[in-house]
């Protein structure tokens, strides 16, 4: 490690951080227009076109965590459940945020920004511990940031509302891509600098043969499984793999590889067990990873997703190929692992992209260069054909990237209401069940209201989240029948009895689904209204 950090120079690092710098401004830019558009009495959300039910989840344990709970609940649904699961990360922000008195949602973003500083130096130390030329690092973390493929131009074509998750990865699947990665949020962030930690960590232990390298992996590894276990199968499938070729390639077995990897297995076992035992003493918890299924898309999305980017990896593959070495073979054992981990029999399929665009930025970085080597003359100025191949990679690789900001920025300037504005009435009404209600009461209301109620007041909701809201499709049908029409008032008062529900909100969302009207309803009490928005307490 002494020795790649001497081969960095200041100048390099003023780089670094230069890049880290604008990436953050870029990615904050929709979220900053966000906020400052917001009509006035109205409450910017920070809701975004990438997973946007997702992002009422992270402020939830923030809030819970500002209310003084370090070990959290799932808000999302009413069922009785014990306090056993806590993320380190989201406990560190919600701390942060109690401490400094911060907004949820600046918090939130605050530690993406954060996260963002440290992958940037993290991923330049793996680039530069392969490559040895100062233009070339620069110009593969440059790829690496901001590349993406080419479903600006597809998904106009092949976009369905209905069929949502059979679009062009680039567009729509956060771990697919770095960019979009440092666009949503801290803990996929966090997730990929310990990815990137973990391999440089542990190529440094199979050169040096120093067992310090790999308890630092292993260490990494513990804290990548208590808090995102997905990636683990990542971490653990691509060494394998990388192991096993280099073997073969050098016919024999190198011991001191297989004792060092046995830390990244030992280390983590207290968090395999906490994993497990959590699952097994809190039904809610195993129901929520049953229901967290995230099948990958047809194989087609993701070549569309990475586009440009695999013809360019594949001519430095074929340039791998021509001039192998150790350091080589790992990131073409990186790139096929991660690529063939996205179909493998496991719920959480399309998690498993996270990280594959690193190799694949990286072989690409690779076969740019090789072309412009084959491209150049004599002459010290950029050849025609250089400059050609220049204004491809300028114009095409980052046009996904660009429209995804874009695109937020337009439904922040076009839609002044909900999800993307909590309307005044619908935010006082958030305020009202924040100061009068506590975690024994649970909260009846449209699935989209029960999205934002856990992470603006820190309450229990009966419905509100996919995986997290337990037996969603039966609730989603119920809730329906719910506010669909103003008759069967005994039943829905059974249901409400049932289900230990203590209030229900009657806003925009409710109304939009039928004619159900709490008014009439001698078992409801008003407890609150303002504007479209009113809060019921249940006799």
């Amino acid at each position: 490690m002494r020795q790649l950090l001497n081969t960095i120079s200041i100048r390099q690092w003023r780089f670094v951080f230069g890049l880290a710098l604008a990436t953050a401004i870029i990615t904050s830019v929709p979220y900053i227009y966000g906020y400052l558009s917001a009509p006035q009495n109205a409450v910017y959300t920070g809701i975004h076109h990438l997973a946007p039910g997702d992002t009422n989840a992270y402020l939830s344990m923030i809030e819970q965590v500002k209310q003084g709970h370090g070990v959290f609940l799932n808000l999302f649904t009413s069922e009785p459940q014990a306090r056993v699961y806590t993320n380190p990360l989201y406990l560190i922000i919600g701390g942060l945020a109690k401490i400094l008195s911060l907004p949820n949602l600046l918090a939130l973003h605050l530690a993406r920004v954060i996260g963002i500083f440290f992958f940037i130096p993290v991923a330049y130390l793996l680039i530069s511990y392969l490559f040895s030329s100062e233009p070339k690092r620069r110009w593969t973390l440059v790829i690496l940031l901001f590349s993406s493929g080419l479903g600006v131009f597809f998904n106009p074509f092949l976009f369905n509302i209905n069929d949502i998750i059979h679009h062009p990865t680039d567009i729509w699947v956060a771990e697919s891509i770095t960019f979009l990665t440092l666009y949503h949020n801290p803990h996929l962030i966090a997730s990929l600098t310990l990815i990137v930690l973990i391999f440089l960590l542990q190529l440094l232990a199979f050169e040096s043969n120093k067992r310090s390298y790999s308890l630092w992996a292993g260490l990494a590894c513990f804290f990548l499984v208590w808090f995102h276990p997905f990636n683990i199968v990542t971490v653990y499938a691509v060494l394998a793999v990388y192991l096993l070729v280099l073997f073969l390639w050098q016919r024999k077995i190198i011991w001191s590889h297989i004792l060092n990897s046995l830390w990244l297995v030992l280390i983590p076992l207290p968090a395999f067990l906490y994993l497990y035992l959590m699952d097994r003493r809190d039904w809610v918890i195993s129901i929520w990873n049953s229901q967290n299924v995230l099948p990958s898309p047809d194989i087609w999305m993701y070549v569309i997703g990475y586009g440009l980017l695999l013809i360019l990896a594949g001519v430095g593959l074929w340039r791998v190929f021509r001039q192998p070495s150790p350091k080589w073979l790992f990131f073409v054992a990186w790139f096929f692992t991660s690529a063939m981990l996205l179909y493998i029999p496991l719920a959480f399929q399309r998690r498993l992209s996270e990280g594959l665009h690193f190799p694949i930025g990286v072989l690409a970085a690779a076969g740019v260069f090789y072309l412009f080597n084959r491209l150049r003359k004599k002459a010290e100025t950029l050849s025609y054909g250089q400059m050609a191949l220049a204004m491809v990679l300028l114009i095409f690789l980052p046009l996904s990237n660009i429209q995804i900001l874009g695109q937020d920025i337009f439904l922040y300037d076009t839609y002044k209401s909900l999800p993307y504005y909590l309307p005044d009435g619908m935010n006082q009404a958030m305020i009202w069940l924040k100061s009068n209600t506590n975690l024994n009461d649970i909260i009846f209301s449209a699935f989209n209201t029960g999205n934002f109620i856990p992470a603006h007041t820190g309450r229990i909701v009966w419905i509100g989240h996919g995986p997290q809201t337990a037996n969603l499709a039966e609730k989603q049908v119920i809730s329906d029948w719910f506010w669909s029409d103003d008759s069967q008032a005994a039943q829905k008062y059974d249901l409400l009895k049932k289900n230990d529900i203590t209030y229900v909100f009657w806003g925009e969302y409710e109304k939009g689904i039928g004619d159900y009207n709490p008014a009439t309803k001698e078992y409801l009490q008003q407890v609150f209204s303002a504007g479209n928005f009113n809060i019921y307490k249940v006799k």
